[in-house]
């Protein structure tokens, strides 16, 4: 039981953050980025990567995960090779609509009518090409994931991040085309990956149109598009409501703020939202079940909000290290947008009722109700506030959502929450970014960097100095301590020898 949740969580590691190496791709290459792109081409090029990630999320019908289900329903080799087939071919007529969708609209309804940027949809159409093709490539994926091929599922993609970045790379830096060679560097790269993908699973696919199959596919995957959409109008719909109000330029500068913040989400969000489901089922028969879960909340936290008082405080830094000063104004945004983030991990967190109970209805209501939310005060603050009532309107709107998830989950299962070591925890990134922007920049570049790192150090051992951890809490971390204290000469020593 033990080796098989192991295998679990590292499997769901492998995933998680193999995964999220392409979407890395997009802040290893801010640099690049900012120096040849203007303020107002990045914030286009956010606008695009948003239709694009919408488009793939309706066309592809949830087919990523329906196969996956699916696959597991048959013994016979020969019935999942039909079934991969059929979900291939279905893949293969969701590109092609989406193909003909980009070259017979992009300019006229979603250049012009949707963004209201005229003269731009030859961006919109290549990018939602590379869209197509993406969605094929979820069927020999999902097989990979199916398979437990791992290793195989991880090589993939960094081949496809370091494809891109080498492209892009070429293509922008050398060849100077801006941003239609950003989106030819992803167009390549992304085909030269699919056409890879496609051969190693030639075995595994016997292309057939099994037409009860295909029912089975649409009927559990079609279901999970409207969540997949709101999401993505959660995390970064936002960048359309800054466009339309203030202009690309301060879209620009919004999008190197959710490129930033990004880095949290591909660390902590998705790693936590593939490990928590296996470890909150492996120990729901147990007695301490309970207070496992409570203490989870916390333990999510203190390591939420320790990397997000990192990049929050560093924030000014990263910003003059990977951008020019026109893009200045992002680095105060950048910790509003991590602190939705962080509101985000503990509505994952806290779904423990919805998720034991399978009532999975009520994850995609919470959403729902905290997406529109937002929406509602975008609408409202964005021509008001601009960037900063954006990310305002968003964290109250996850707020919301934190608030229904609790709810429709004590429904289910009544977890005895500690709320005043999450309140603790909870108010430490605003006083930490308050005290970081009263360092006087006068102090020299040095002075500064290192008084936030004893800032960082104060506020992230605090919680040590005023009995904040339990007993049984303390005891388990010094025994941590000791075995690292214990395996750190062995390993000097074994270096020495060496």
């Amino acid at each position: 039981m033990r080796s098989s949740f192991v295998e679990t969580i590292k499997g769901a590691l492998a995933l998680g953050i193999s995964s999220s190496l392409v979407t890395a791709v997009g802040f290893l290459l801010i640099p690049l980025y900012t120096r040849y792109l203007s303020v107002e081409e990045f914030g286009l090029l956010g606008l695009i990567n948003l239709a694009v990630s919408i488009a793939v999320a309706i066309f592809g019908m949830g087919m990523n995960t329906a196969i996956f289900r699916s696959y597991f329903d048959y013994e016979e080799s020969s019935d999942k090779r039909k079934l991969v087939g059929t979900a291939l071919i279905v893949a293969l007529l969701a590109g092609t609509g989406l193909v003909a969708l980009a070259t017979v609209a992009s300019e006229s309804v979603i250049a012009k009518r949707i963004f209201t940027l005229p003269e731009t949809g030859r961006y919109f159409q290549l990018a939602l090409y590379t869209g197509a093709i993406t969605l094929v490539s979820a069927v020999p994926l999902a097989v990979y994931r199916a398979n437990r091929q791992f290793g195989r599922f991880a090589i993939v993609n960094i081949a496809a991040a370091t494809l891109q970045i080498i492209f892009i790379v070429m293509l922008v830096a050398i060849a100077h085309m801006e941003i239609m060679g950003i989106l030819i560097g992803q167009f390549t790269a992304t085909l030269a990956i699919n056409l890879l993908l496609l051969y190693t699973i030639r075995g595994d696919v016997e292309l057939t149109l099994l037409q009860g199959e295909v029912h089975k596919l649409l009927t559990y995957g079609i279901p999970l598009v409207p969540g997949s959409v709101f999401y993505l109008i959660l995390t970064s719909g936002s960048l359309f409501f800054v466009q339309h109000t203030e202009g690309l330029a301060e879209a620009g500068t919004f999008n190197l703020a959710i490129r930033i913040a990004s880095i949290f989400a591909i660390l902590v969000i998705t790693p936590f939202q593939l490990i928590w489901p296996p470890m909150m089922f492996s120990v729901e028969k147990k007695q301490y079940a309970l207070r496992f879960y409570a203490n989870m909340l916390v333990y999510a936290l203190y390591v939420s909000i320790g990397l997000g008082m990192l990049l929050s405080v560093y924030a000014p830094e990263i910003v003059g290290l990977v951008a020019s000063e026109a893009y200045a104004p992002a680095a105060q945004l950048v910790w509003l947008l991590i602190c939705g983030h962080i509101l985000f991990v503990a509505q994952n967190t806290l779904n423990v009722g919805i998720i034991l109970r399978r009532r999975t209805i009520y994850w995609s209501i919470a959403l729902v109700i905290e997406t529109l939310i937002c929406i509602l005060l975008w609408v409202q603050l964005a021509p008001k506030w601009g960037a900063l009532g954006v990310a305002v309107g968003s964290i109250i709107g996850y707020v919301a959502g934190v608030t229904a998830t609790l709810l429709f989950s004590r429904r289910f299962i009544k977890v005895n929450y500690e709320w005043k070591r999450v309140l603790y925890l909870t108010i430490m990134l605003p006083i930490a970014v308050g005290v970081s922007n009263l360092i006087p920049s006068s102090f020299g570049a040095f002075a500064v960097i290192a008084l936030k790192a004893l800032l960082l150090l104060l506020f992230f051992c605090s919680p040590f100095l005023v009995n904040f951890w339990h007993e049984d809490e303390l005891s388990v971390a010094k025994q941590f301590i000791q075995q690292l204290r214990a395996r750190l000469p062995l390993q000097l020593l074994s270096a020495e020898r060496k």
